[in-house]
């Protein structure tokens, strides 16, 4: 009888399968553990590892070779610090580094590695590759946080944040996943925030119709908190919280040439409106991003043009512990104005605002922004080109950070965790040739937050949603003006 046999650490080797003898109930196979490297961050008094044996089912045991009195590393011995003096290019992709190949903790490198550069980052190590004299060619993705830390708590809260230079460039490739083609159109867009302000100023012209919607919004309190506790490389807690409070302001206009126009459903992923670098106490750093993502549906069947205004308050504090909702007095507050439409017949236009939203992150994306900000050096066209020059050789490997997003996730920000506002009004005018000129606005606003697993890597006993969790559903109506024949019917 053979059993298949996997091991969750690379330090800690099974065989691939072992016989279990004809009658018998047990077998016994060698466990190998390799030998940390001197650059490694962790010690080695104990590995532990989950080994899993699979016949029809599979069952697990955890298997922990050295001192199990030990103190438990914070970092994993797979870990291996290497000083950012000793990047030598970076591929415009960031999926590719050449490094310094003198250096004893370059050479110490291997496929499995995590490659810390304190103030930068931490990367997945793919596959390594000598390539001339003194250089070194590293394969590297995404790490997750278990992939480096082992033991203890790992927290970053509110603090000013640290400048973020965006990549240039060609480099620019790697900061951002490109936006999806529409087929009605491209938006034009301008964006820009700072540590309490955020705007954007989004056109769009397809065919008869055009539309613009301009947005400024206001931090009022700054403030986030995120916590996860791991332990034997399991994340065992995860909690993210955002201060919400702050201010919304939306002008939207639309204009149609004739009848029978209109653009649909369209929708606007944007680029960070803010951006900073979070130190973390590891030397770590994550970014924080402040986003803004549109909808916009105009419904006109004549020659007209429209424009309106809304503004939101949002209070509170809110966010997600584990899978469960944080709310903690989280609220919107609306002030519409009435609308200037000169359609003559029933016409509408929804506009839905994902704004703010308060993402922080920790990729490949967050190691090229700190290498923009704190080693510019690095960022030089002929090492960019050298490592361009060698992808080949590495092989194929994952690069999920760069796939163009989905309809399905057109607004996530990969390998993050986030706490945002959706707010949607729905315009519905009867028109000019109406006996009375009503206007409804039939509003939803939303808070909502959720962890990607990409981010945490190994847990305990944790799932994150997918979706994330929705913390507060506010639903309301306002009707301009405010008299009883303009009044929504009841269903």
């Amino acid at each position: 009888m053979v059993v298949h046999l996997s091991s969750s650490s690379s330090s800690v080797k099974v065989p691939s399968t072992v016989t279990v003898p004809k009658g018998s109930l047990t077998a016994n196979f060698k466990v190998t553990v390799s030998k940390p490297s001197p650059c490694a961050a962790g010690n080695a008094a104990s590995t532990t590892a989950t080994v899993t044996a699979t016949l029809k089912n599979s069952m697990t045991a955890t298997v922990t070779v050295g001192a199990p009195s030990a103190a438990p590393s914070r970092y994993t011995t797979k870990t291996i610090v290497v000083d950012p003096k000793n990047i030598v290019g970076v591929s415009h992709d960031a999926h590719a580094l050449v490094l310094n190949g003198s250096d004893k903790c370059v050479q110490a490198l291997v496929a499995g590695d995590v490659l810390f550069f304190k103030k930068l980052g931490v990367l997945d190590v793919k596959k390594v590759l000598k390539i001339g004299q003194n250089r070194v060619a590293v394969a590297v993705s995404s790490a997750a946080l278990t992939d480096f830390i082992n033991d203890g708590t790992f927290q970053v809260y509110k603090q000013t944040l640290g400048d973020a230079t965006e990549p240039t460039g060609a480099w620019s490739e790697g900061s951002e996943p490109p936006q999806p083609p529409g087929g009605d159109g491209q938006w034009k867009y301008t964006v820009g925030g700072s540590g309490s302000t955020y705007s954007f100023n989004a056109f769009k012209q397809y065919g008869g119709l055009s539309a613009n919607v301009q947005a400024h919004g206001e931090i009022t309190k700054f403030g986030f908190n995120f916590l996860t506790v791991i332990h034997q490389g399991r994340v065992q807690q995860a909690t993210y919280k955002v201060d919400t409070d702050g201010t919304l302001d939306v002008d939207w206009m639309v204009q149609t040439s004739g009848s029978g126009q209109g653009i649909g459903e369209s929708r606007l992923r944007l680029p960070a409106l803010h951006s900073g670098l979070v130190d973390s106490p590891d030397d770590v750093p994550l970014l924080f991003q402040v986003y803004a993502n549109l909808i916009f549906k105009p419904g006109f069947g004549e020659k007209a043009a429209a424009k309106g205004h809304f503004k939101i308050t949002y209070s509170g504090e809110g966010g997600i512990d584990g899978d469960s909702p944080s709310n903690e007095g989280l609220d919107a507050k609306s002030e519409i104005k009435s609308t200037s439409s000169s359609a003559k017949a029933a016409h509408g236009v929804v506009v839905a605002v994902n704004a703010p939203k308060f993402a922080i992150s920790f990729s490949t994306t967050s190691f090229l922004w700190a290498l923009s900000a704190r080693s510019p050096s690095a960022l030089n066209t002929a090492g960019a080109n050298l490592a361009d020059s060698v992808q080949g050789q590495l092989g194929s490997y994952v690069k999920a950070d760069l796939m163009p997003p989905t309809s399905g996730d057109l607004f996530k920000v990969r390998r993050a965790a986030y706490v945002m506002w959706v707010s949607s009004v729905a315009y519905a005018g009867a028109g000019l040739l109406a006996m009375l000129p009503c206007q409804q606005y039939y509003q939803t606003y939303l808070a909502q937050a959720g962890i990607d697993k990409d981010l945490l890597g190994q847990t305990s006993g944790l799932k994150p949603p997918d979706k994330g969790v929705t913390i507060l559903k506010k639903e309301k109506i306002t009707v301009i003006p405010a008299i009883k024949g303009c009044e929504p019917k009841p269903n």
